[in-house]
């Protein structure tokens, strides 16, 4: 459109130009200059005011859709009956499967985890563009609802996003990772990582060696005598923040590490990634279970396999923790499953954890009783 104006346009001007000429001998111009270089500089110059032109159009459309959710925002209240409305961004954790359905003028940012849009027009106004029907939507870009509603539906097994003005929610009814890490928070035993969104728990991310430790752990009752311990930590590789949990683990054989580096140093390798293996590995110790000496209840191999055997998971739970990545949404849910669990002399791993870590157990297996009915059946 645009290139077929400025032929318009130049076709206009040369015409004009054609009669300066044939006037006469003594022409302001040549039939040559016309034919070339004036040609090309009108189509150049046209060309521009059209950009110009769409881009005004562009930055007026934009700047309405941001005023009319800008009203949105200043007339949201207190949502109910399924309907959430917020005055500002409010990060908000949503479990795969729950499809939140925006109102026109409305925002919604990508923190953590996937989801995609469809339905109406949802506009990235981070970069500018349109998201297109069944594309997913880009981490820390800010997006506003168009003229229609739009739908989002969470893909990753959880997902932080943070919305602005009013929204239904049509929840599925797949694995709640956030409750189930809401009461484990609740309890005492969930920390989180100090993240500024989400709550802090980054159930997104792939759960790491350090962290597998720190929950057994907490899952035995022994925070605070690891807090309180006065061992040396023997590894090089250590975390700050981890100091006394490493070096009480060690004086407590819990671990040795994964080597030596070339310096001869001691390492744990707080970073590596852990597998739902070797999680299980700690969950099973935890359990009173070894996978040492003359007769071993299992081996870090088979680990699943075994706590199926013991009772700790169902094989549906097995094969669900073992499907894919093993993030720290999947560390809530065997820590779940393994104080729920029968320990190996008796009694189920809450006592024993209630008992060690001076929590009440009264408390605690009312928080337990509510989130262990969100496994799965």
């Amino acid at each position: 459109m645009k290139k077929a104006a400025a032929i318009l346009l130049a076709g206009t001007i040369l015409v004009s130009c054609g009669a300066v000429v044939a006037a006469g001998d003594q022409s302001l111009v040549s039939k040559s200059y016309v034919d070339g270089t004036f040609t090309t500089q009108a189509l150049e110059q046209v060309s521009k005011r059209a950009e110009e032109q769409m881009s005004s159009t562009y930055h007026q459309a934009l700047s309405d859709l941001n005023s009319k959710h800008n009203t949105y925002l200043s007339q949201a209240g207190s949502g109910s009956g399924g309907t959430s409305s917020s005055s500002g961004l409010s990060d908000l954790r949503f479990k795969k499967g729950d499809v939140l359905t925006l109102s026109s003028g409305s925002g919604v940012m990508l923190l953590a985890g996937s989801a995609t849009a469809s339905g109406g027009a949802l506009i990235d106004t981070t970069s500018g563009t349109a998201v297109s029907s069944g594309s997913g939507l880009t981490a820390r870009h800010r997006c506003l609802a168009g003229e229609t509603a739009v739908a989002v539906t969470v893909t990753s097994d959880t997902a932080v996003l943070s919305l602005e003005g009013s929204y239904t929610l049509s929840a599925s009814t797949n694995v709640d990772y956030n409750a189930m890490a809401d009461g484990l928070t609740e309890m005492g035993l969930l920390k989180g990582t100090g993240a500024a969104y989400g709550s802090g728990y980054e159930l997104e991310r792939q759960a790491v060696r350090v962290e597998g430790l720190v929950m057994f752990i907490r899952l035995m009752g022994e925070e605070n005598a690891a807090l309180a311990s006065t061992a040396v930590n023997p590894f090089a590789d250590s975390p700050s923040w981890a100091d006394r949990y490493l070096a009480y683990a060690y004086e407590k054989g819990y671990t040795t590490g994964i080597g030596t580096n070339a310096a001869g140093k001691l390492m744990f390798g707080p970073n590596n990634t852990i597998t739902a293996g070797e999680y299980m590995t700690f969950v099973l110790r935890a359990l009173g279970y070894t996978e040492s000496g003359i007769n071993p209840d299992f081996t870090w191999q088979n680990a699943m396999d075994a706590a199926v055997a013991y009772g700790v998971i169902r094989q549906s739970e097995a094969a669900l923790l073992s499907g894919g990545s093993f993030t720290r949404a999947q560390v809530v849910y065997m820590s779940v499953c393994a104080l729920s669990a029968p320990t190996k002399t008796g009694g189920i791993l809450l006592d024993k954890t209630a008992t060690n870590g001076g929590y009440n157990q009264s408390t605690m297996q009312t928080v337990l009783n509510r989130i262990s009915a969100l496994r799965l059946s």
